[in-house]
């Protein structure tokens, strides 16, 4: 799911890249800080605090109560305009809101002041959240979770710049969220009776191509992700504004290679993404 601002639409909009231009959150501050830039609510001994700052999501964080807090320091004041959420949030019936904050203290005695940067959202399910606003400075992102009758699990938090693509994609277009990658397990009786069905292992994966590519653009904005992508997955909203359900935390599956197309300056560029599933 991408949650954003109506008014962010219309900011947007006076660009040259709306959100009818997918965005793609791989650029986070989070990334290799320490279980000591972390604070929390409450942590239980299996689900650590500084999980979310590991692209993997086979380990989480959760709490032992409700509501939680987590807290990540990022060291400095940095320029944030996305905050991305992997974990089992919407099964656990919760809801999420994330704050930010420089690091200021008013009142007396003195409180950390904290600037609303998503509303609360209770998803439906489990898919990844994307939270896109205009940008902030912040040196401290805070997630905080309400409500539900499970304790819910946070497996990867980004925050960061967001990549805005300089062109749109629509026709020809498989939207990854639909395009589901699923191994099945089924069981048959000795005679051929179907007895049964079930996951063995389910994800999604699919692609996105760019034609009309500024030459600069591409060296300039897109070339840092490809060589991010080599190592680390990413945040994928194809069409926030028109599909905002449809997010994917995926990795791409080969090395990005652009093409000249021999029409004045601009490039072509393909490539394949697989992501996460989810219930």
């Amino acid at each position: 799911m991408i949650i954003y601002p109506a008014a962010l639409v219309l900011s947007a909009a006076a660009t040259a890249t709306p959100l009818t231009h997918a965005r793609i959150g791989w650029q986070t501050f989070t990334r290799d800080l320490a279980a000591a830039d972390v604070t929390v609510s409450t942590e239980d001994a299996d689900f650590p605090r500084d999980a979310p700052l590991r692209p993997d999501t086979a380990e989480a964080w959760a709490p032992t109560a409700l509501p939680a807090t987590w807290t990540v320091d990022l060291g400095g004041l940095q320029d944030i305009d996305y905050v991305g959420v992997v974990g089992g949030i919407g099964s656990a019936g919760c809801a999420l809101e994330v704050h930010t904050s420089t690091g200021d203290l008013l009142g007396s005695p003195p409180e950390q002041v904290w600037d609303l940067f998503a509303a609360g959202i209770a998803p439906a399910d489990d898919a990844p959240l994307l939270f896109l606003d205009d940008a902030v400075s912040a040196r401290y992102v805070r997630l905080t979770l309400t409500g539900g009758a499970l304790m819910p699990k946070v497996a990867v938090v980004y925050a960061g710049a967001v990549l805005a693509m300089q062109r749109a994609i629509y026709g020809g277009h498989s939207p990854i969220p639909l395009s589901r990658n699923t191994v099945l397990s089924n069981a048959l009786s000795k005679g051929g009776q179907f007895l049964g069905q079930g996951f063995r292992r389910h994800g999604v994966s699919g692609g996105m191509a760019y034609r009309y590519l500024t030459a600069a653009w591409y060296r300039s904005d897109f070339d840092p992700f490809v060589k991010a992508a080599r190592q680390y997955p990413a945040f994928f909203g194809w069409r926030p504004e028109t599909f905002p359900l449809e997010c994917v935390y995926g990795w791409v599956t080969e090395n990005i290679v652009p093409q000249n197309q021999g029409v004045r300056d601009f490039m072509s560029v393909s490539f394949g993404v697989q992501g996460i599933g989810h219930e």
